[in-house]
């Protein structure tokens, strides 16, 4: 009769564990689901996974009491397990931390694009330990939120705009004037680029040993679509170039004779 009762009470826990386990996630998503704003994913996403695994632990310690386990005595050793785990894994109790430093202060939102270091990509998701980047090829960047916070932190997304830089080298025979009066017309036609601020070019740089001019196009794009168009003024400008035959700068020395340099 014990064994059987014993049994049964192993059927009540394991149901119990069960039931907790899979009614976390759903507790998760429900908190989640109150981001009335987009600034709140974040944080709402963070909250969901601290509550998941709060219920799970909850699930654990009510399936051992059913065992008839002194639940004080769990407890205790959830409190000493956790005091063991979190100094044998402090650089991760960093990233929890840092999570909840990113959900306060809110130096980025889900879907801004951001560089965190050496990582850029899109914010998809911010949870506990790790925040995850979408970068423009298609790839998932898992970044501890350590390294988040220790982290110089490029907003990308936080204005609406983001400015186009572009640099183009020419050679000394270039008519500057026209060139740069090519280049903002062209700017000025691209329908999705923003006219005002209005976009403009100046000559930003002379090379070395006077071998050629740099010249550089600015303008000012919406962010969504800052990668389009500074791919389209691109090609404009190669095409631009080409039409012009405008010459690139050559690393070409000229030589001259001690007889053609004493010639009037």
């Amino acid at each position: 009769m014990k064994f059987t009762a014993f049994l049964i009470k192993l059927g009540i826990s394991v149901l119990i564990i069960f039931v907790f386990f899979v009614l976390a996630p759903k507790v998760k998503r429900f908190v989640m689901n109150f981001d009335k704003h987009p600034q709140d994913q974040g944080a709402m996403m963070f909250l969901g996974s601290i509550v998941q695994i709060s219920i799970q632990c909850i699930g654990i310690i009510v399936a051992l009491g059913q065992l008839g386990v002194d639940t004080s005595v769990i407890v205790g050793a959830f409190s000493a397990i956790g005091l063991g785990i979190s100094l044998a894994l402090k650089n991760n109790m960093a990233n929890v931390a840092g999570g909840i430093q990113i959900v306060l202060t809110k130096p980025f939102l889900i879907g801004d694009y951001v560089e965190i270091g050496t990582y850029a990509g899109t914010v998809t998701s911010i949870d506990t330990m790790f925040t995850t980047l979408l970068s423009v090829n298609r790839q998932e960047i898992v970044v501890p939120n350590a390294t988040v916070i220790s982290e110089v932190v490029v907003n990308y997304s936080k204005e609406k705009s983001r400015r186009i830089q572009i640099v183009l080298s020419v050679s000394n025979t270039t008519d500057v004037k026209a060139f740069m009066n090519d280049l903002v017309q062209i700017m000025n036609e691209e329908a999705l680029l923003l006219k005002d601020p209005a976009p403009y070019a100046r000559v930003s740089a002379f090379l070395p040993n006077g071998n050629g001019i740099n010249i550089t196009a600015f303008a000012f794009a919406p962010v969504e679509h800052y990668w389009d168009i500074l791919f389209s003024l691109n090609l404009k400008f190669q095409q631009l170039m080409q039409e012009k035959q405008i010459q690139q700068p050559t690393d070409a020395l000229s030589i001259k004779s001690v007889e053609d340099l004493q010639k009037p």
